[in-house]
């Protein structure tokens, strides 16, 4: 583990600092701006069709193949493309982020375009990030740079989730998206002491003329030759239960009488610790234990927590147990957070475009637990929404044991 601090410190700088931003941006929109809305009385449903606007986190797999053929049009250019294209999207993170919090009752259409172009600006940034992961690391240390990835994106989920809400609580939610939209100078400065890397470069030329063709070619070979409804079923049993319970979390703490502050502290103040270490067990096991082991551990963990949240909507509990079982689905869902991005980037052999189309499923499974999970609670009930999510992880289980995997 340390030797890839000491051969590529730039690039673990890199990598942490980049999934730090993206860890700001998901849960500073999807958490924070959640709970800010939650606070001007938008029911349940309408905030979770506001968060339909993260819907280009599902777009990385139409991305990938362009930013790729960017690497290989400029490698040659004086222009370090790498820097260049993350530059561009930090600036623009940073312009959208620190706007969110002027949409405290306002205008909430042009919110949805701005939180859409953030989106679209991080995605582009993730995608740089994963292909110089995927191309500078060699295989067996991907479980590891996956769990300092994990890390970095849990400290920019501290940051979106603790600091932005008692910046809000000690001024208002204007200073407290801008101040913490400065996370981006962080990602700037590891960008900038970045050095050029041959290896980044050197993969395929695909005819630049027939780009998504050749795309769309290269994916049809990949799922013809996996067992892609095994792959689509472990991803769905992953990913569904993990998004729906975090989107909802915000309205559903607050229908459990938690105020900003201890709902602060509680998620993300410890909530950084319990997932850092989530992350890096992960990381360890995977080290040491095969894939459909750790994914059936996973499966398992999230069955336990589906049950605790189903016990936490139907009982009255202090703010101690609350605190508890919130943090034990930290660790669990960071768990299987690593486990998901080390699959991914194992099927993927490498390839940027297959990895961000796998990432991309994970994505639209997220974004289309948000409008019907909201749906469901509005229409239903608490412990039906968790009961569903429950039964989610049941098919992944049985079905691990057929995927092939190294």
């Amino acid at each position: 583990m340390l030797s890839i601090f000491k051969e590529r410190p730039a690039i673990v700088a890199y990598i942490f600092s980049s999934a730090l931003l993206s860890g700001l941006v998901l849960i500073g929109i999807c958490s924070s701006f959640a709970l800010m809305l939650t606070e001007t009385g938008l029911d349940t449903s309408s905030i979770t069709q506001i968060l339909l606007a993260t819907i280009p986190y599902s777009w990385k797999f139409i991305l990938s193949p362009f930013v790729k053929e960017v690497f290989l049009k400029y490698k040659n250019s004086k222009i370090d493309v790498i820097k260049f294209i993350s530059y561009i999207s930090q600036f623009c993170i940073f312009l959208g982020f620190s706007s969110l919090g002027y949409f405290h009752g306002g205008n909430l259409t042009l919110a949805f375009y701005v939180i859409c172009l953030i989106v679209l600006c991080t995605s582009v940034h993730d995608i740089v990030r994963e292909h110089i992961k995927l191309s500078l690391f060699e295989h067996k240390d991907l479980g590891i740079v996956t769990a300092i990835e994990n890390t970095g994106f849990r400290f920019g989920m501290f940051v979106a989730g603790v600091v932005i809400v008692y910046a809000a609580n000690t001024w208002n939610w204007k200073v407290a998206f801008f101040s913490a939209a400065f996370v981006v100078l962080g990602a700037t400065v590891a960008t900038f002491f970045i050095k050029h890397c041959k290896e980044a470069y050197s993969f395929k030329h695909d005819n630049s003329k027939h780009i998504f063709k050749n795309y769309i070619s290269k994916c049809y070979d990949f799922f013809i030759s996996n067992k892609i409804f095994i792959i689509l079923v472990i991803l769905i049993s992953l990913k569904l239960s993990d998004s729906t319970i975090n989107i909802l979390k915000p309205m559903f703490i607050h229908f459990l009488g938690v105020n900003r502050i201890e709902y602060a502290n509680m998620v993300h103040l410890y909530g950084v610790i319990t997932m850092s270490l989530g992350g890096i067990v992960a990381g360890l096991a995977l080290s040491k234990f095969a894939m459909v082991k750790c994914i059936r551990l996973s499966l398992i963990s999230q069955i336990a927590i589906c049950l605790f949240f189903v016990y936490l909507s139907v009982s009255k509990n202090n703010l101690l147990w609350i605190t508890i079982l919130i943090n034990c689905a930290s660790f669990v869902f960071s768990f299987s957070n690593v486990v998901f991005r080390t699959l991914v980037a194992q099927i993927s052999n490498r390839d940027v475009n297959i990895f961000t189309l796998l990432l991309s499923l994970g994505s639209l499974i997220r974004i289309c637990s948000y409008s019907s999970s909201g749906t469901l609670v509005d229409n239903f009930s608490w412990e039906f929404v968790y009961l569903l999510c429950l039964l989610s992880n049941i098919p992944g289980y049985f079905l691990c044991r057929k995927l092939i995997c190294k």
